[in-house]
């Protein structure tokens, strides 16, 4: 038997401004990757598609760009990366011979 929990949290301020921010963060890394990619598929379509792996191998570059990255969670940018991976193959994906 699986039992549900409900629970409410109330972050102070400063837990606020820290979520904020995160969430702020993970959006920048989506479109900075999504227009990467973009531009990447535009330039020369056949090349295959980066994977979450290597989407990750340009996060630590991308920190030594733009410093208010260094404030988020690492694994919060991972997952966003392996999200827009995902969206990406679905994108792509062809169902009953449409693309």
């Amino acid at each position: 038997m699986l039992a549900g929990i409900k629970l409410r949290l109330y972050p102070n301020q400063i837990q606020k401004d820290k979520l904020a921010q995160m969430f702020g963060n993970d959006r920048f890394v989506w479109n900075q990757m999504l227009a990467m990619m973009n531009e990447r598929y535009k330039n020369n379509h056949h090349l295959p598609f980066l994977g979450k792996y290597k989407l990750n191998y340009l996060l630590p570059s991308m920190k030594l760009e733009f410093p208010f990255l260094k404030n988020s969670d690492s694994s919060s940018l991972q997952v966003i990366n392996e999200t827009l991976n995902n969206s990406w193959k679905k994108f792509f994906q062809h169902k009953g011979g449409r693309p």
